[in-house]
This record gives structure tokens, C-alpha cells and sequence, in this order.
């Protein structure tokens, strides 16, 4: 087997590996409290619009982003959030997994959270933390459902990695026997 081999072997063995779930079981029963400094609200087409210095808070999650902007579903449910970061400031994701001492912690220059398909989209720039273990990546994609997380570096048209594009880099922290 080449060294290339087994280094893509190796980096898909890692990315296969589940991080802890997350979000605390009652973090979704609790309420919504959103600060921005404008809100533009359509309840008919269920779009939601808030701008400069957006913090969301429910439970234990936090976003925090220059624009956010939130879709529901017929039902008034919320089914997907669009974090937005600044040309100086990167959005960020904070939530404490049930059973842990640690948050979650994430940050990029758009967030996408699908609630409906419990997954999380971290596009450019994108950063993940979780018990000093480390992702970063042009796009990470964490599925909160079945604990999985795949990161890539940034594609040209055609799929192929960009020359002198950023790869992707994982720091795993050694996990001891008593976990």
C-alpha cells in the first residue's frame, strides 16, 4: 500500500469517527430569546430577518452572527437557520452535549443549521471544538443525529482541491480507558 493510500485511509477512518451528541435533551422545550439590531419578520412566508449583532439563545445553544436569518415551516416550527458573519467578525455555534462538562463549540463564515435533518453546515473558514479534539476545514458538515462529521478543503468547478487552497487539519485528543 503507498503512503498516499494510507494516509486517505487513515483520514477516513478518523472522519468516520462519531463526536458526542449533541445538544441537551431539553434545550428545544426551552424559549427562543433573539437580540439583533433590526428584525424584519414575514410571518406569511415564515422568513425571518435580523441583522447587526444577532445573539440567539435557547438552552444551552447560542448563535451568534452578524445576519441570521430563520425559516418555518407551515406549522410555525422552525426548520432551518442561516447564520451569517461579517467582513471582520466569523459566526458562531455553542451547545452543551447531554452528559458533558464541555460545549460544542463551532464557527465559520456562514453557518447553515437544518433542524429537520439535524445537521450543521460550516462553510469557509470553518472551525469545530469538542473536548479539545479539533476540525477545521473549507466545509465541515456534522450530522447531530447519527454523531458523524465530514470536513473538506475548498474545490475548484470541476471538484479538484484548489492549489494552495487550505486542506483540511484534525487534532484528536488521546481518549483513555475510563471514557
Amino acid at each position: 500500500m503507498t503512503t498516499k493510500a494510507y494516509f486517505f485511509l487513515v483520514i477516513l477512518f478518523l472522519l468516520s469517527l462519531p463526536m458526542e451528541a449533541i445538544a441537551l435533551s431539553n434545550d428545544r422545550d426551552q424559549p427562543i430569546d433573539l437580540e439583533a439590531d433590526t428584525a424584519d419578520i414575514d410571518d406569511a412566508k415564515g422568513i425571518s430577518i435580523y441583522t447587526g449583532n444577532v445573539v440567539l439563545t435557547q438552552g444551552s445553544m447560542q448563535i451568534k452572527a452578524h445576519k441570521l436569518t430563520l425559516y418555518n415551516n407551515k406549522n410555525n416550527e422552525l426548520e432551518k437557520a442561516i447564520a451569517e458573519g461579517s467582513s471582520k467578525k466569523l459566526t458562531t455555534f455553542k451547545q452543551r452535549p447531554e452528559g458533558k462538562d464541555n460545549d460544542f463549540f463551532a464557527r465559520s463564515e456562514k453557518i447553515i443549521y437544518y433542524l429537520t435533518q439535524s445537521k450543521i453546515h460550516l462553510l469557509k473558514k470553518a472551525y469545530v471544538s469538542q473536548d479539545g479534539d479539533i476540525f477545521r476545514g473549507n466545509k465541515i458538515v456534522y450530522d447531530t443525529k447519527n454523531e458523524t462529521i465530514v470536513a473538506s478543503s475548498e474545490k475548484n468547478k470541476e471538484g479538484q482541491p484548489v492549489a494552495n487552497g487550505e486542506r483540511i487539519h484534525i487534532t484528536l485528543q488521546p481518549r483513555s480507558n475510563n471514557k
